[in-house]
């Protein structure tokens, strides 16, 4: 698991795992549940790995 940042500043954790016999980045925020997100809570704008900090 890696802690990464949006161009907003918020904290988005990043998982890898298997989609599809291929690994794929995905994405969460670090609370108590952990749901998988695609978009930032904070500013909307859709995550990808090569844009986060």
């Amino acid at each position: 698991m890696q802690e990464r940042f949006c161009s907003c500043g918020n904290k988005v954790l990043v998982h890898y795992g298997v989609v599809k016999s291929s690994w794929r980045p995905m994405f969460s925020v670090a609370d108590k549940r952990s749901t998988l997100i695609r978009v930032c809570p904070c500013c909307g704008k859709p995550l990808d790995i090569d844009s986060l900090r």
